[in-house]
């Protein structure tokens, strides 16, 4: 491996949790959804980078959730020696950004499944996510 360089190991599926109720009024105009997103991260000794990201969706009408959904993905990456990106930044935004299309793709097989039109997430930015991390 190049001294510089992040290596995706595998992706894994670690938790998935997908609800709907029986009836839901899709027409009706106060229909929100919520999307929350946490990155976690940890290392080993052995340059192997874990970071896991973790995304809570919830369909809403007047603060009744219609449709809950929980999705948690783990990233494993092996490190070089001598980065050129920090490992801070790596896992805290280039590593979910890696992860993430994996989720939007799981909520939206599982949500045809549930016999509603696909679930389609919107990217997320987590240089933004990120930041916003850092002020907490």
């Amino acid at each position: 491996m190049e001294k510089d360089a992040f290596k995706l190991l595998n992706i894994l599926l670690i938790e998935s949790s997908f609800n709907r109720e029986p009836q839901i009024d899709f027409e009706n105009q106060d229909l929100h959804n919520n999307i929350n997103i946490d990155v976690q991260n940890s290392t080993e000794n052995s340059n192997i980078l874990y970071v896991t990201v973790i995304m809570d969706f919830d369909t809403s009408i007047n603060d009744k959730k219609f449709i809950t959904a929980k999705i948690k993905m783990l990233g494993v990456f092996e490190y070089g020696e001598e980065l050129t990106l920090s490992l801070d930044n790596f896992a805290n935004i280039n590593a979910p950004a890696i992860i993430f299309p994996f989720i939007r793709e799981h909520l939206s097989n599982v949500s045809m499944k549930a016999g509603i039109q696909p679930i389609l997430l919107p990217p997320i930015n987590f240089v933004e996510l990120a930041k916003d991390k850092k002020k907490k």
